[in-house]
């Protein structure tokens, strides 16, 4: 009808059918489509073994359409060397010490340093005093690095093992580039022997751990998690393995199959049997909250997030904030420049915090009622991402 009462009946009809067609997506939700968006773009074009980067110029761009952050504006993989600028320590001349240190660690990992000094500030320990070398300590490269082994260890597992779900991808992803396994990674390789400090106890707790890891594989018959059952690795061990693959990664001007290819030499062979590492990967801090939550509580509301703010010492770096929110309300945070060792204290200290609570508790502390959704939408519990 085009006029009269019909006509206004069918306009009122036709925009309650409209407004009941829509439907209000949670933060979480959304989050989770740009995600899986970026991850489609990415698997499309993406060949494994086989890196180039024109394969990942729709992934960059879908990140740069979805982020909308000034701090990336990227369309394609060039732009991130465009975008770095080289620092000045970076190029300078170097000493007889640091052509050496370079050489020695080239028989270690084949990759040849065109900036000697690049890698010598991947082993330069915080303590290490600047004025020593004029070098910055590793720690910037280490937040690369770590990104990078994410990248690597994250690929590799996905496909390899299709019908995983994303939980036990998360899990054992972290098993393979813990710090437990990377403090093993470090004595393997022998990078530990190259680390620069100024720190009374570090190179007793380092010495320490190498002896006891190397004495624990020569009764181990060739197992190759012989290392899970050796005491934790002092930190920096697995800093300076970050760290050497943030340095080799910007040396070779953002030539990402080195990073594969380090992957593929070091740590992959230890993981040939991912079985091995169940158990392991399930005493995670970030594993056990997720299980907490969603076992023994029901809940399916919460997320863990990252963040970078800027850094107390007013330098031009930045730290990372961690925090586990639970139905929007952050109960815990850390703030530090690691980002590994941030989540497993956020997490850390959101179980302390659960601790002791009865389900009923844990429902009138944070007004949860997804057990209650889930009962009557007959719905599952949907695994949760560790990743931060």
């Amino acid at each position: 009808l085009l006029e009269g009462k019909g006509a206004k009946q069918t306009e009122e009809i036709e925009a309650e059918v409209h407004n009941s067609s829509k439907h209000n997506l949670g933060e979480k939700t959304i989050t989770d489509v740009c995600e899986a968006l970026i991850g489609a773009a990415f698997m499309t074009h993406n060949k494994p073994g086989e890196w180039h980067p024109d394969q990942w110029e729709n992934a960059i761009r879908a990140v740069t359409k979805l982020v909308k952050n000034d701090d990336h504006k990227m369309l394609q993989w060039s732009d991130y060397k465009a975008a770095y600028a080289i620092p000045a320590y970076q190029v300078g001349e170097a000493t007889a010490s640091q052509l050496d240190m370079a050489m020695k660690i080239e028989l270690e990992h084949p990759y040849h340093f065109k900036h000697p000094r690049l890698l010598r500030s991947a082993f330069l320990h915080p303590s290490q005093p600047y004025m020593f070398e004029k070098l910055p300590n590793y720690q910037r490269l280490e937040f690369l690095g770590d990104a990078l082994l994410d990248q690597a260890s994250i690929t590799h597992i996905f496909y390899k093992f299709p019908d995983k779900d994303p939980q036990w991808l998360t899990e054992h992803k972290m098993a393979m580039i813990g710090n437990k396994a990377l403090g093993m990674i470090a004595v393997e390789t022998g990078f530990y022997k190259h680390l620069r400090h100024h720190h009374d106890q570090i190179q007793h707790q380092i010495q320490d751990y190498a002896t006891e890891l190397l004495e624990a594989k020569s009764i181990s018959n060739g197992a190759k998690d012989y290392w899970i059952a050796v005491s934790d690795p002092p930190k920096c061990l697995g800093d300076i393995v970050e760290a050497y693959v943030g340095a080799m990664f910007i040396d070779s001007d953002f030539d990402y199959s080195t990073v594969e290819n380090f992957f593929n030499m070091h740590i992959q062979p230890w993981f040939d049997d991912m079985s091995l590492y169940d158990t392991y990967a399930n005493n995670h801090p970030c594993t056990h909250l997720h299980n907490v939550l969603q076992q023994s509580f029901g809940c399916m509301e919460y997320r863990m997030f990252k963040k970078e703010v800027p850094a107390t010492n007013n330098s031009e770096s930045k730290d990372v904030m961690h925090a586990v929110m639970i139905h929007h309300e952050i109960v815990t945070w850390d703030k530090n420049t690691s980002s590994r060792y941030g989540q497993i204290r956020a997490a850390k200290a959101a179980l302390d915090m659960l601790q002791g609570l009865t389900p009923m508790e844990f429902r009138q502390r944070f007004g949860c009622n997804c057990v209650l959704e889930e009962v009557e939408e007959k719905a599952s519990v949907v695994q949760a991402d560790c990743a931060i």
